[in-house]
């Protein structure tokens, strides 16, 4: 088998997805259908009534806690927290939340270590499991929250109450808002502690998933926080394909629920984590992992979106799980929105939505969208328009199986949605290093196992890619592709041409392999 050119192959998903639950679409036992019968005629209903008082009674006292305030006071940047009195109101929703997490079920809650001062540790990070359950726990401490919680009737009120951060992720002014008051709130001694879940999604508590450095660009003391979930008949974790309707019942519904808290030594960064917050994220990964007794991952909340994009496609969940900090540090400037138009073309070619295609799949839809390129003029064009010009193949089904092969990382004779996506943000090289990945991957799908190229095909090339060339133009090229006057073309001799070339007739991996519906550009514009 040839060498892959194509990066992260070897670092392929695991089977397990972090943000799947468990127990969801698990078979149920003849036990656990009594079980919830029972408790659906006896606990559910004094737990939905118990609730619906007790939900809007903290609300009231939110509310009051925070009336007559202005909007200029939850300013990030320049806003104050609750004074002394409004405090002393606010407090009285800590017992009616640990009374709500009673009636969720969690009749104990055991707490191990001892939480940090503001002064030892201004910011607290924790794993993110359940969400509601952690956020209720800690409903005393700010947080650093998406900026759609700011609009959520029932949680807004604690979360200004408690002077949460709002940041939308999508917007790099409010990025750079949300990292000044996080700064802010590590050296003003009058706001709460800072809560962040540095996983940015949740997930069901198998592993931890890659950190984000925003908790950790401060260069501050955190304290790490473990949540643990008992593993029991039931996943407590708010993930796939759970909604917020079916995750509280679900709660509702159990005779028991179970979490551990366990507050770790505060960590305090070295000269190079305090340098690099990077580093420092991965520092403090690695201590709550251990704690916990769990791998670390790169999977990150973009592979959330990616899976959403996966059921809306009717694909599989774990088709969209691709381990994108991976993706991210190795394939330069790949965006999540692009990551979801591709796997539009990706489900395109997979007609079954299995998640994953064969090579006659793969040959048959290529050969079905170069069809309709060639219909529409999208292929050739150029060449028409000059009025002449030199004709160019389309790819051969020996060249589709070798750019197939090369995506197949595992050899089993089909590739999966990470494969295909790494293939088409390497063929597209925008980096220097997927530029020279592309143009060595594009030579080993098309050398058919030789170590170079003849005339008739680097001309055959060089027409695909650039269809106006003149045949004294074409030995123009050879000549000068031809290092060593041997007649041929290596492929040390074809990439140092082809990155020669790269700005006075454009020559890429992507135009050299015209036809190929691979492109980060159709993934811009759609498949």
């Amino acid at each position: 088998r040839r060498t892959s050119f194509v990066p992260l192959l070897d670092e392929h998903p695991a089977l397990a997805n972090p943000f799947f639950n468990l127990t969801a679409g698990a078979p149920w036992t003849c036990f656990s259908r009594i079980r919830v019968a029972l408790v659906a005629v006896t606990l559910l209903p004094l737990r939905l009534v118990l609730t619906f008082v007790n939900v809007p009674l903290a609300l009231i006292v939110a509310q009051i806690a925070t009336l007559g305030l202005r909007e200029a006071d939850y300013d990030p940047l320049d806003g104050s927290p609750l004074n002394a009195w409004r405090r002393a109101i606010f407090s009285l929703v800590s017992l009616l939340v640990r009374f709500q997490l009673l009636l969720f079920g969690f009749w104990r809650i055991r707490v191990k270590g001892r939480c940090a001062s503001r002064e030892e540790a201004p910011i607290i990070v924790a794993n993110h499991v359940s969400g509601l359950v952690e956020g209720m726990f800690m409903i005393q401490y700010a947080k650093l929250a998406e900026r759609s919680y700011a609009s959520n009737p029932v949680l807004a009120p604690f979360m200004l109450a408690t002077s949460c951060i709002f940041v939308d992720r999508k917007d790099p002014d409010s990025r750079s808002v949300a990292k000044r008051a996080l700064l802010r709130r590590c050296v003003d001694n009058r706001f709460p502690q800072t809560l962040v879940f540095p996983e940015g999604t949740c997930t069901n508590g198998t592993a931890l998933v890659q950190f984000k450095v925003g908790a950790f660009a401060p260069g501050a003391a955190v304290q790490p926080v473990c949540f643990r979930y008992p593993k029991g008949s039931h996943d407590p974790s708010f993930t796939f394909p759970l909604g917020t309707a079916g995750y509280v019942l679900g709660l509702l519904l159990q005779v028991a629920n179970h979490m551990e808290v366990e507050y770790l030594p505060v960590y305090r960064p070295s000269d190079a984590e305090a340098k690099s917050p990077a580093l420092y994220a991965t520092g403090v990964q690695q201590a709550i992992a251990v704690a916990l007794g769990v791998p670390t991952t790169k999977h990150a909340a973009e592979d959330v979106a990616l899976c959403i994009a996966a059921k809306r496609m009717k694909m599989p969940l774990e088709a969209g799980t691709v381990l994108w900090q991976a993706v991210s540090e190795s394939l330069t400037g790949l965006h999540v929105k692009e990551a979801i138009k591709v796997m539009e073309q990706f489900r395109s070619l997979d007609k079954e939505g299995a998640g994953r295609i064969d090579f006659p799949t793969f040959a048959a839809g290529v050969r079905d969208q170069t069809s309709r390129r060639i219909s529409a003029g999208e292929i050739g064009r150029e060449a028409s328009a000059q009025g002449g010009g030199c004709a160019a193949s389309l790819l051969t089904e020996e060249d589709l199986l070798g750019i197939f092969e090369l995506m197949d990382k595992d050899s089993n004779g089909c590739i999966d949605f990470h494969e295909y996506l790494c293939g088409v943000a390497v063929l597209n090289g925008r980096g220097d290093e997927e530029q020279g990945a592309s143009l060595k991957w594009m030579f080993e799908s098309l050398a058919h196992g030789k170590s170079h190229f003849n005339k008739a095909q680097l001309d055959d090339l060089l027409c695909r890619a650039v269809p106006n060339l003149d045949s004294g133009r074409l030995d123009v090229l050879f000549r000068d592709a031809d290092a060593n006057r041997d007649g041929l073309v290596s492929r040390e001799e074809f990439i140092n041409f082809a990155i020669r070339h790269r700005e006075d007739i454009g020559l890429n991996a992507q135009k050299l392999l015209r036809g190929l519906p691979m492109s980060l550009d159709n993934a811009r514009s759609g498949p």
